[in-house]
């Protein structure tokens, strides 16, 4: 009950904004009794990030348990990590948006965990695309996670399933897309107007 307080309130206010009275009476008790689980506020903040994190975890443990081949991997990868984004939008916030208030080693740990994360993403996304190399896709799947996560910070009229369904398809598009042909008429309307120009 406490974390789920904290969660709350550290989302909506932030977390150097909510006192530690505010969680404790949150949950009918007094601040000083938050003590008696937690050693202070960055403790509270520590666990409810580890929270967000080891939700992650299970989600792609989940996926790749199930998956029967890469690209069914990577099919669940993306929505077990929508569900998670969607479902947990306090949680998902509170990770990107006050990591840096984490204490130094909780932080080195939690980043540590989350590489991990971003490991199993790389090695499905590979599989499935062998035209990139590593650094190709750990990009990919940074755009991917920034695209699911966008929804932490948003009010939205849009219904639930809907809402999945436009975050799946633009993150396995960020995941999947080869180089567009546009580009290279980008690059030939380019040069014909530096041609222009140097006329």
């Amino acid at each position: 009950m406490i974390l789920d307080a904290a969660t709350q309130l550290f989302s909506e206010q932030g977390f150097s904004e909510t006192g530690i009275d505010e969680i404790g009476a949150a949950v009918g008790i007094t601040g000083p009794a938050v003590y008696r689980h937690f050693s202070g506020k960055h403790d509270l903040l520590v666990a409810v990030i580890e929270r967000s994190v080891e939700r992650l975890q299970h989600a792609v443990e989940q996926a790749l348990d199930e998956a029967t081949s890469p690209d069914d991997a990577l099919h669940r990868l993306v929505h077990f990590g929508v569900d998670a984004c969607i479902d947990d939008r306090a949680l998902t916030a509170i990770y990107w948006q006050e990591r840096r208030n984490l204490p130094v080693r909780a932080r080195a740990r939690i980043d540590r965990l989350h590489r991990l994360i971003v490991d199993e993403w790389v090695e499905v996304l590979r599989q499935v695309r062998p035209d990139l190399d590593d650094s190709e896709a750990r990009m990919a799947t940074n755009a991917a996670s920034a695209l699911m996560q966008s929804v932490a910070n948003r009010e939205t009229s849009i219904g639930r399933d809907r809402l999945h369904d436009l975050l799946s398809t633009m993150a396995t598009a960020a995941l999947l897309t080869r180089d567009a042909p546009a580009a290279n008429g980008s690059a030939s309307r380019t040069r014909s107007r530096r041609s222009i120009v140097r006329s």
